[in-house]
């Protein structure tokens, strides 16, 4: 055999040989390892996301550790270990000593749980808007945690007679009912005057008073301490309210005279001195004109504006000029 016919069939046989192991790494071996490459790219991924994951609910529990913490330290509300009905009943009457009548406290219901404690009270009455609105305001917005329920105003005008005057007038109240709830003796944490649960302690440190050591919570955080209108008096009335300080009854008047800048009035059979600004039954006096012998008075008649002119009778600016005085006539 021939040197050439050797060497072909052993190129022959390697190129068998090489062949062969190219398939098999291409069809066999290369799609195991492709496979295995595979699953451990998509388990990293899995990780990668379960990771982000953690991070985000670690940081949401962060956000919400550092919410529940501020709120914690910005608690001003105190529930006393012990609490009796008649200790509300003697704060009740301590904000209620002027402007209510009547004021009626019914006992309701005692409420005791593993969390809290409370006393139900039925309050109604009748009071002027301004002392129930300070009483609402007093008892929600105190240190005493208190809280009311259906809460219902209705209006009501009294016509009542002043004892000195004698005079009636009219005065604009209210009719409330609502519910009442004292707190007491909440489980750990729930008062302002509580420490954290958990804090570390140290025996050897003073005793301080928790309650007296609470800061003082700003007013800017606290609603309006005093109602800037009252919502039940109306904008226009019925009938004009009663002349309580027995002022000058412009309609009834008559003008007499006017000197200088004051007008001479004559009402129910007194005489009156009046000048600008001065006060009026249902107004003010606005102007004083001697020349022309009138006076304008601004009234509101019940949230109705209306200005009266009074005059003073045409015989009576010229009464200077009668009698027995004679005018002589001008030097030539």
């Amino acid at each position: 055999m021939s040197n050439v016919l050797q060497n072909l069939i052993v190129l022959g046989i390697c190129w068998v040989i090489a062949t062969a192991g190219g398939v098999y790494v291409t069809f066999f071996d290369q799609p195991a390892e492709m496979e295995r490459l595979s699953k451990a790219e998509q388990v990293a991924k899995m990780k990668q996301a379960e990771l982000s994951s953690l991070m985000a609910e670690m940081n949401e529990s962060t956000t919400r550790s550092a919410s529940v913490f501020t709120r914690w330290n910005s608690r001003y509300k105190l529930m006393p270990r012990t609490l009796s009905s008649e200790e509300v009943i003697g704060e009740l009457n301590d904000l209620t000593k002027r402007g209510f009548n009547p004021f009626d406290l019914v006992f309701k219901d005692h409420v005791e749980n593993s969390d809290f404690n409370k006393f139900v009270f039925s309050i109604s009455g009748r009071g002027d808007f301004s002392a129930v609105y300070d009483l609402i305001w007093s008892l929600e917005n105190s240190r005493q945690l208190y809280k009311v329920h259906d809460l219902k105003l209705t209006h009501f005008d009294l016509i009542t007679q002043d004892a000195e005057t004698k005079r009636q007038k009219m005065e604009i109240v209210v009719n409330f009912t609502f519910e009442l709830e004292a707190f007491y003796g909440g489980v750990a944490g729930l008062s302002a005057d509580d420490e954290l649960p958990g804090a570390p302690t140290n025996e050897n440190m003073p005793v301080i008073d928790p309650i007296s050591n609470l800061p003082d919570v700003p007013e800017s955080v606290l609603p309006v301490r005093h109602a800037r209108m009252n919502p039940f008096l109306p904008l226009i009335l019925s009938t004009n309210p009663p002349n309580t300080y027995n002022l000058v009854d412009v309609n009834e008047a008559k003008l007499v005279m006017i000197a200088g800048t004051n007008a001479i009035l004559d009402w129910d059979g007194t005489t009156y001195t009046l000048g600008i600004g001065d006060s009026v039954y249902l107004g003010q006096v606005i102007s004083v004109d001697p020349r022309a012998g009138t006076v304008l008075v601004r009234l509101n008649k019940g949230g109705i504006v209306d200005d009266v002119e009074l005059r003073i009778a045409t015989d009576a600016l010229y009464k200077q000029a009668s009698g027995a005085v004679a005018l002589s006539p001008n030097q030539q």
